[in-house]
């Protein structure tokens, strides 16, 4: 019996999903199988979501609230903005080589299309990301560029962090390597220099 209250019953099916995930892979999740998984009729999946896409999108969007939740302490405490940039940015890539979810908030729409990703998806996981990272280069608005768009800003490090989970690149870096490059590649065009 599915819950009364609508986003009670939306956290159940999409609790449902993730463990259909879990057990067999995105790609082979049936919106009969997250109906089961539930103990609900297939209609019922259908009240809430308009069908497996839009399940699967709600899974990865409220992964990414929960993912960065997660971090949020770790990146504030951070002393100054380019600390806080490279702790996200390494701390993702962590996460992102250990769970599929957050591998695939960083993924292509292409190989986000592929597993059922709606459209317009990859755009609200752009819009949280900002959202988490705005309040850091607010607080620290004299170490960035002067008249750097943040929304620019943030796309520049998910385009990072995108390229650096998809192409494998010549050498594979060691926690030192990889703070070393970022340090040198990606903060420049971010951080106003001394």
């Amino acid at each position: 019996m599915a819950p009364n209250d609508p986003d009670t019953a939306r956290d159940r099916l999409l609790d449902a999903a993730e463990a259909c995930f879990e057990r067999s892979g995105i790609s082979k999740t049936t919106v009969e199988d997250i109906a089961k998984q539930a103990s609900v009729s297939r209609a019922t999946v259908y009240r809430y979501f308009a069908g497996r896409d839009a399940v699967v999108s709600g899974v990865i969007l409220r992964a990414t609230e929960r993912y960065l939740e997660r971090v949020r302490g770790r990146v504030e405490a951070q002393p100054d903005l380019g600390s806080a940039i490279l702790e996200f940015v390494e701390v993702t890539i962590r996460a992102a080589h250990r769970d599929e979810t957050i591998a695939l908030l960083f993924t292509s729409d292409d190989s986000l299309n592929s597993v059922g990703i709606i459209q317009g998806t990859s755009v609200a996981l752009f819009e949280m990301v900002a959202e988490f990272l705005r309040p850091m280069f607010v607080a620290h608005s004299d170490e960035h560029r002067p008249g750097l768009p943040i929304d620019d800003a943030t796309e520049w490090i998910l385009r990072s962090i995108l390229s650096l989970l998809t192409v494998g690149g010549p050498k594979r870096r060691s926690r030192d390597g990889l703070d070393t490059y970022l340090r040198r590649f990606l903060l420049p065009p971010i951080i106003a220099k001394s």
